[in-house]
């Protein structure tokens, strides 16, 4: 049985794209006893500023391999896919991955796939061309954890673009981060009136690339 959902639209800049999401009282329902399980079931502003940044910096995604880790419902990946060779999309929960399906289905998206992955078991999985990471820095315990993924794809030459709202307790853990960036980019994004910072920064192994910075505002 199909899990219930609502179909609600996000601008990405001057484009919008509709994607399929779980209804407010099915999510209350089904984690009234975990409300922390259910950061999968919404939207977000990381995950907007990384599709923001995208829309804007299709070369690094265009014609590439993506994976999308902790994704939720997925709004970057199902962004990328309209220009990436191919697209998968992962979250550790099961429900995530139907939503994701229904949304890519809805979008005519034939070159995405949807899986359940827990970002930790990530390093098992075939090398993509890029990963994508949308506000996965928000427990300082799996600081240590996150930075040996993502150097795990960084020494196989994986660009890795990670998105984050401009939180005091990620700071720590995305100076590690600097010395492989490439480009930053800093925004604000706008979800349900409330403005968020968000940054988004390009990793690349090389450590002579120059930080590049830009902002949309």
């Amino acid at each position: 049985m199909q899990p219930p959902f609502i179909s609600k639209s996000f601008a990405i800049g001057d484009h919008h794209l509709e994607i399929c999401m779980p209804p407010p009282e099915f999510v209350q329902q089904a984690y009234k006893d975990n409300k922390n399980a259910a950061y999968w079931a919404q939207v977000w502003p990381a995950a907007i500023g990384l599709s923001m940044f995208l829309q804007q910096h299709q070369e690094y995604i265009a014609d590439q391999r993506v994976l999308e880790l902790a994704a939720g419902l997925g709004l970057p990946g199902l962004y990328a896919a309209s220009v990436a060779k191919e697209v998968t999309i992962s979250d550790k929960e099961v429900l995530a991955s139907a939503y994701v399906k229904r949304s890519a289905a809805q979008l005519q998206l034939n070159n995405v796939t949807a899986t359940t992955l827990d970002w930790k078991d990530a390093i098992a999985q075939p090398w993509p061309d890029v990963v994508l990471l949308s506000d996965v820095n928000y427990e300082p315990e799996v600081f240590a954890e996150l930075k040996k993924v993502i150097d795990h794809f960084l020494q196989h030459k994986v660009t890795v673009i990670i998105s984050t709202p401009q939180r005091l307790v990620a700071k720590p853990f995305i100076i590690t981060l600097l010395p492989c960036a490439r480009q930053q980019w800093n925004s604000t994004v706008t979800l349900n009136d409330v403005d968020t910072e968000v940054s988004v920064f390009v990793l690349r192994q090389a450590q002579h690339d120059k930080l590049g910075t830009s902002s949309s505002l």
